[in-house]
């Protein structure tokens, strides 16, 4: 029975199929359907009218009918945020945003951020009195005024075609040195680096002159940080670095100690005589765990002055030793004289030994005669080499086998070439396509078309 039921609600689905929604190119709207608008909700007027909710609610506002409103709410209703996602934020991990909005991690922590922030995702619109403005100011200066991105003024700036270069009158030449380039830039609505481009283009000096060191400056340097002193002092810090390295003063906190002239290349040198009496006593590794030092500054220190190393490990090859370079394999030599594999094929080399290894086949020239002559299987019983050792003494002289995969080209095979297309010479030879067009294109035959068979055959 409940198949029976099934069936015929089936039946009659099919037999009433849904309609399908008016467009207005075919049925045009009427003063009927005209008038139902603006009385029921655009939703009752489509279903009513068998119209689209999108085709009701664009015809309405084309006549200029407002919706119906809702009735009044008891109590006032927040404004749904633009960002709809905003509040999965605060309960979510990044994991479980990522699984449900789909969005990558870097996406995800940089949408946190600006929410902790509180920046809104959406950029705000400009004005007309922000656009107005752009180019009569430094964009620097309009940046702060309007709190938006350098980036952004310039884009925008960019995108209505306006340039701030303008043109330097003689009046605004006679301003240049009188005051310093940065109150200049403000005064002249210009960029610092233009102002100091024209000023030194005229050769004008620059109004703030470099001021002099005093002696109690550079008795701070070094005692504080270069930033603190930067700050105090009202100097950039690079003016501070280089006045202080200038005197010889080490760096505020630094493990390294400016004590004496190194030399009369280098300004300071910050190893003392008692740390330059350790080296060459000691290993390089008990240098720099006692003096706290980097390994690689105590081992370049020491080679900068020329002092021996006092590794137990590192020791003068003897005659003896080098005596058994290249009669035995490195590795070999290397357990007997107890040295590294490195060590060892290092110093064989620089004295130019040959190696020495039991395993590795000498080709005599009666013997490299044979390749490429007889088989690689009779070139392996008749030399005693195994068969990868001749393959790769034959390959390496480029010495093409007896046995080749690809049998030579015959004169009656060359003779069928154009006679044919190419498909149907492959198919009678047993050869690859590429191969005949290779041969054909090698011997300089044309190919074969199909008004020349036409041809031929008349």
């Amino acid at each position: 029975m409940p198949e029976a039921g099934a069936a015929s609600r089936l039946m009659n689905s099919s037999a009433t199929p849904p309609r399908r929604a008016r467009s207005a190119r075919q049925f045009p709207w009427t003063k009927e359907e005209d008038a139902l608008l603006g009385k029921l909700f655009d939703r009752e007027v489509a279903e009513k009218l068998n119209r689209t909710l999108s085709g009701v609610r664009g015809r309405r506002k084309f006549l200029g009918i407002a919706a119906v409103a809702h009735a009044p709410q008891t109590f006032r209703m927040k404004p749904e945020p633009r960002d709809r996602y905003a509040h999965l934020f605060s309960g979510k991990s990044d994991r479980e945003l990522r699984a449900i909005l789909g969005w990558s991690y870097n996406r995800i922590r940089t949408r946190r951020r600006q929410l902790a922030a509180g920046k809104s995702k959406q950029r705000e619109d400009w004005t007309l009195e922000e656009d107005r403005l752009l180019g009569t100011r430094p964009d620097r200066v309009l940046a702060k005024m309007f709190g938006r991105s350098l980036k952004s003024i310039r884009a925008r700036r960019g995108l209505k075609r306006i340039r701030v270069k303008k043109d330097w009158r003689p009046e605004d030449d006679k301003v240049l040195g009188t005051r310093p380039d940065r109150a200049i830039a403000m005064l002249l609505g210009r960029s610092q680096t233009n102002v100091a481009w024209r000023r030194k283009k005229l050769g004008i000096p620059p109004k703030a002159g470099r001021r002099p060191w005093t002696p109690e400056e550079e008795a701070l340097l070094g005692a504080r940080s270069d930033t603190q002193l930067a700050s105090l002092f009202d100097r950039t810090v690079k003016a501070v670095e280089a006045r202080r390295c200038q005197l010889g003063r080490s760096k505020h906190g630094a493990v390294f100690r400016i004590v004496r002239p190194a030399g009369p290349g280098a300004r300071y040198c910050t190893w003392t005589p008692e740390e330059d009496g350790l080296l060459g006593k000691f290993t390089d590794e008990e240098v720099a765990r006692k003096l706290g030092y980097p390994l690689m500054r105590v081992r370049r220190r020491r080679r900068l002055l020329g002092l021996p190393s006092c590794n137990p490990n590192h020791r003068h090859w003897t005659k003896e030793e080098m005596a058994l370079l290249g009669t035995r394999p490195d590795r070999d030599v290397a357990e007997l004289v107890k040295r590294s594999v490195g060590n060892v094929r290092y110093k064989r080399l620089e004295l130019g030994i040959p190696f020495a290894n039991p395993h590795y086949e000498v080709w005599k020239a009666d013997e490299l005669a044979l390749l490429g002559k007889l088989p690689d299987e009779d070139v392996v019983k008749r030399t005693g080499h195994s068969l990868t050792s001749v393959r790769h003494a034959r390959t390496k002289r480029r010495i093409f086998s007896v046995k080749r995969a690809v049998p030579e080209w015959r004169p009656e095979e060359e003779a069928m070439l154009g006679t044919a297309p190419d498909e149907v010479i492959a198919a009678r030879l047993n050869r690859t396509l590429g191969a005949v067009r290779f041969r054909r294109g090698n011997k300089g035959i044309p190919p074969c078309r199909p008004g020349t068979l036409a041809r031929s055959a008349e």
